[in-house]
């Protein structure tokens, strides 16, 4: 949510900025009102316009290590699409996992995630989100859950992608949707009780606003699990290096995903 707040911020300063800037003008050079009802507006727009590629324009990317997991297997076959990266354990299951990204990170930096707990037997989808910013395609899910190809799906998201995944499934009725795994990441709107929840979080985790994920504990489904990860860090679910303002891990990027996998399967197979 942090990211979010960061642009409604931009967007106010733009605004301000277009009308101090109208106003120094007019001071000096009396300015007709019609002029000022156009250039107020499409000056804002711009700076807006500036403000936000600027700062989208700082991307985490992914590491060499997760892009080497695109690839298939005798295991798992990748399929990439214009809308997302498919790992699809090559047994029929029933079962697939929506994965919604963190705010200004690589969707293939969650790939090293991804492609374990696919081949422990659940699909995974990893979302392309538009200038890598889940808020901007919140339906992301949509086509997949109606597609009908699976029973059961959960949604899963690190960070802003948690959140935003949680509004997506606070606003659907279907049936398929079973679920909802929240990496360093909390719902802002209160989520149906019929819903299994995990929650994971690491204890250095500097980025993850605790009071807030306090106060949002009421709106996790009533029924919802929580694993704390000794020494991990916010970064450290996906592989795009450290990110800014987060803490240390003390374990290793590997032992974080490795222990989030295995909640994550342990979670889905036996609830």
């Amino acid at each position: 949510m942090k990211y979010a707040l960061l642009s409604i911020f931009a967007v106010i300063i733009a605004v301000g900025l277009s009308i101090l800037i109208v106003l120094l003008v007019n001071k000096k050079h009396k300015i007709k009102n019609w002029l000022k009802a156009i250039f107020i507006p499409t000056s804002s727009i711009l700076l807006i316009i500036c403000f936000v590629l600027t700062y989208l324009a700082f991307n985490y990317k992914a590491t060499d290590n997760a892009r080497s997991y695109l690839k298939s297997d005798e295991v798992v076959r990748l399929n990439i699409t214009q809308h997302w990266y498919h790992f699809d354990y090559e047994e029929s299951n029933d079962t697939a996992i929506i994965f919604y990204c963190g705010a200004k990170v690589d969707p293939v930096a969650y790939s090293p995630l991804c492609s374990d707990i696919a081949h422990m037997g659940v699909d995974v989808y990893i979302i392309k989100m538009p200038l890598y910013f889940p808020l901007f395609n919140i339906n992301a899910a949509n086509n997949l859950v109606k597609s009908g190809i699976y029973n059961n799906y959960y949604l899963m998201g690190h960070s802003l992608g948690g959140t935003t995944a949680g509004l997506y499934l606070a606003n659907s009725n279907n049936s398929s949707l079973k679920g909802v795994i929240f990496l360093a990441s909390y719902p802002n709107k209160k989520l149906n009780d019929s819903y299994k929840c995990l929650s994971i979080y690491g204890t250095n985790d500097l980025v993850l606003n605790k009071d807030e994920y306090n106060k949002s504990i009421s709106n996790f489904p009533n029924n919802y699990k929580e694993v704390i990860i000794e020494g991990g860090n916010h970064s450290n679910f996906g592989d795009y290096g450290h990110q800014r303002g987060d803490g240390e891990a003390s374990i290793s990027n590997n032992e974080q995903i490795s222990i989030t996998k295995n909640a994550v399967i342990n979670f889905i197979n036996n609830n």
